[in-house]
């Protein structure tokens, strides 16, 4: 069997967000192994894949004309992270090329063989918002990097605590600057609470865009500017080493098709506190501490209360939510993906060879 997957979102701006990080996990355990009957591969231009048996498509744009509408070879898969442009449309506005590009991407759906889906939320809303058969829809977790763990050696934190002029003790965020991101109610959370805080993540140091400038302005009007390090981009070697610094890290989205930042937390030992919303609280479980996102007190409650937690509190957190991650793995996440391409090649699939 042969399957190609595209892997234009590693080469693109989506490379350094959860989508380019999903799709080059992917590809890597693929790699890795040898599959039996299975050959893989890897195509850059999403409009010309090779003839092959099973196409994957890693990632789903609404107002992008990235799928093709009449498949002219072999079964074909995509992955569909979240629908949040279709939950609030009105913080995600189409305009007339949108709304033409994503009729065309609702009719190439009705071509796709599955979809595979990184949560039960992200597949309840594939159901309600794109009408797709709840049957051809499969959940595969995702999972935090084989790098993301804890790290014991206190010289190589403090040369990345000096690296980035971290300070002491501080709280994390880790993510993107768009609307669901609840940018504005975690930042008054921080104020109220006292921390400091460091946010990381590209799109967080581009004053190009409003949001980043919504967000200077709202540090700015809170006079929390000397609280508050935006260190754009880092390496994942600088993050894993943040992430354990970290006295706790914030994800208080009003909704997420996964939170990868959850796991690649908890993967480090270092607490949670994000909403209680949608896949949030499908993955956090009873490990993640849940805050209520338009609640800003209760926010800044839960960083107060994880500030107060004496050392051996700390470890037993810690050690639970390093075994809760263990069950998200990459190894995992193939292996299920495989079972995708099996179910609709109606061709029998062995694990990979040790």
């Amino acid at each position: 069997m042969r399957v190609a997957i595209d892997i234009s979102p590693t080469k693109t701006g989506h490379g350094v967000r959860g989508i380019g990080t999903y799709t080059q996990n992917l590809v890597n355990e693929f790699k890795k192994g040898k599959w039996q009957d299975i050959n893989f591969e890897f195509f850059a231009n999403s409009a010309s894949p090779p003839p092959v048996d099973t196409i994957h498509y890693p990632y789903f744009d609404f107002f992008f004309h990235t799928l093709p509408i009449l498949n002219k070879s072999g079964r074909v898969v995509v992955t569909i992270h979240d629908v949040v442009p279709l939950i609030f449309p009105d913080h995600f506005p189409r305009g007339i090329k949108g709304n033409f590009n994503f009729f065309l991407q609702k009719l190439a759906l009705k071509n796709i063989d599955a979809v595979i889906c990184v949560s039960k939320t992200s597949k309840n809303d594939v159901v309600k918002k794109l009408a797709f058969p709840k049957d051809k829809i499969h959940v595969v977790y995702s999972a935090p990097g084989h790098n993301f763990k804890k790290i014991s050696n206190h010289h190589k934190l403090s040369i990345t605590a000096k690296k980035y002029k971290l300070p002491p003790k501080f709280v994390l965020y880790v993510g993107d600057v768009n609307w669901n991101k609840n940018i504005p109610n975690l930042l008054e959370a921080v104020k109220l609470s006292g921390s400091n805080l460091v946010m990381v993540g590209k799109s967080l140091t581009d004053t190009t865009l409003a949001q980043v400038k919504e967000i200077e302005f709202k540090i700015e009007k809170l006079g929390i500017k000397n609280k508050v390090i935006r260190t754009g981009f880092v390496p994942e070697a600088d993050l894993v080493a943040i992430y354990n610094l970290a006295s706790a890290t914030l994800l208080p989205s009003f909704y997420e098709g996964f939170g990868l930042s959850v796991l690649e937390s908890m993967a480090c030992g270092t607490p949670v506190i994000c909403s209680n919303l949608a896949s949030l609280a499908e993955i956090g479980k009873d490990t993640a501490i849940f805050c209520q996102p338009e609640n800003v007190a209760d926010i800044a409650d839960k960083i107060s209360k994880l500030a107060k937690l004496n050392g051996q509190a700390k470890e037993k957190l810690s050690a639970k939510l390093i075994d809760h991650v263990a069950q998200f793995t990459w190894s995992k996440t193939a292996k299920e993906t495989l079972d995708v391409y099996k179910k609709i090649s109606n061709e029998i699939i062995y694990g990979p060879i040790c």
